[in-house]
């Protein structure tokens, strides 16, 4: 019998107890809430998924995508921890045990594996007598969180050699607090190099300061910024030029080989804002794509032999030669829906025929609604399941503030890109 399949989709968790040291962190954070949308893509029908808030347009996402057997609960509470307020919440509580069928069991698949996950799972062991599987949690929590810093990459890199060769992290050091940054920038600075600070636990861009030689408000900026405390900050090297922004994700089992999930190309608007990402097979045909799989393979080795699983995934840097390693993300990424998007609705091997991907657009009207999205869109808007290339609107629980994501899928990389910009004209001027 099939073990029922819960996936609690927090994927702000861990970005929202970082950011919360700045003031009208909500704000902050308004752009970030609608990746709980993505689980809709994780794994195998049927599933049931917990969000912060309900699933906007569900009904409509299911029908047109076919997504029989999803189940969407929502926490009556809001504290910025979904397991708490999933705890917290006596009737969603219910509901799971229902789910769990008469076999007394869930497969839990989490964003990121927390501390609440813990609880949660121990609450309904004891309190409910469910067994509760965890393919992509390591109970290793420290680990996990360890290698979810930006010092804990550049220690397990420094571990195996890997400050220098094909695939390597940027030239840097850490400091250990905020007094010791301003000579670290100065010192990098010195060296004619551009360079990044970085706080340990920051995630989606924030926590980063960006200084080039010449820059003389080095001490007013890092003062300025809330995100540099007592924990730990990197100043390594900025990597700018003729660049490309690929990135790589690896599933670590419990038992068994880590295999590589998938690469993709990254879709920046600027230096930092991450807007999309795309995966096809023409990636493979890429300088940097066997440097960068073979250095996650070598990661995610050493990662479980210490006792990590479940997904991670790494963000790189490549220019001339070198593929630079500047993030690992231990858990589910903004790209793994991308993957599971293809593998579930157009078929495991689907790299042979399509290419997919996604990008947000922004900049759209407020109180936007679907039916006018659809009605711009036009005939560009397809299945998967009928048509060979289309857009696809999803992550609709924020439409309303002007911040619009589309999966694409077509049958090669440059249609793909086509179809964005496609998307762009069809949305209107100015995006």
């Amino acid at each position: 019998m099939t073990v029922p399949t819960v996936c609690v989709s927090n994927a702000v968790d861990t970005l929202r107890d970082f950011a919360v040291r700045a003031d009208g962190v909500d704000e902050l954070l308004s752009e970030c809430w609608a990746q709980q949308d993505q689980a809709l893509f994780w794994g195998p029908l049927p599933k049931m998924i917990i969000t912060y808030e309900p699933i906007a347009d569900l009904a409509w996402q299911r029908e047109f995508l076919e997504l029989d057997g999803v189940v969407n609960l929502s926490p009556a509470g809001r504290t910025g921890s979904l397991f708490a307020d999933a705890l917290a919440d006596p009737e969603l509580m219910a509901a799971v045990v229902a789910y769990a069928g008469p076999e007394r069991r869930i497969r839990l698949v989490p964003h990121t594996t927390t501390a609440g996950l813990w609880r949660f799972a121990e609450a309904l062991r004891t309190g409910h007598g469910i067994e509760v599987e965890l393919p992509e949690s390591t109970p290793r929590q420290d680990l996990r969180d360890r290698f979810d810093t930006k010092t804990g990459l550049r220690d397990l890199a420094t571990d195996l050699g890997m400050t220098d060769g094909p695939c390597r992290v940027p030239g840097g050091v850490h400091c250990a607090g905020s007094e010791e940054i301003p000579a670290a920038v100065r010192k990098m600075l010195a060296t004619g190099k551009p360079c990044i600070v970085k706080a340990d636990r920051g995630e989606a861009s924030i926590g980063l300061l960006i200084f080039r030689p010449g820059d003389d408000d080095i001490d007013e900026r890092l003062a300025a910024s809330p995100f540099y405390g007592e924990d730990p900050v990197v100043v390594e090297e900025f990597i700018e030029g003729d660049i490309a922004f690929p990135s790589v994700e690896y599933m670590v089992p419990e038992h068994g080989a880590p295999h590589l999930c998938y690469t993709t190309d990254m879709l920046f608007e600027g230096e930092t804002h991450l807007r999309g990402n795309v995966t096809a097979r023409e990636l493979r045909g890429e300088w940097w794509y066997e440097p960068l799989t073979e250095g996650g393979r070598r990661l995610a080795e050493e990662m479980q032999r210490r006792g990590y699983r479940g997904h991670f995934g790494i963000d790189a840097i490549a220019r001339d030669g070198i593929v630079h390693m500047h993030d690992l993300n231990a858990r589910r990424t903004g790209s793994t829906h991308v993957h599971e998007f293809g593998d579930q609705l157009i078929g495991p091997g689907y790299l042979a025929t399509h290419a997919v991907g996604n990008y947000d657009f922004y900049g759209l009207p407020a109180g936007l609604e679907l039916g006018e999205v659809l009605r711009l869109l036009g005939q560009l808007v397809a299945s998967p399941r009928h048509a060979d290339r289309g857009v696809v609107p999803t992550e609709l629980t924020d439409l309303h503030t002007g911040r619009l994501s589309c999966m694409f899928f077509a049958p090669s990389l440059a249609e793909l890109h086509d179809l964005i910009v496609k998307a762009r004209a069809a949305l209107g001027p100015g995006l």
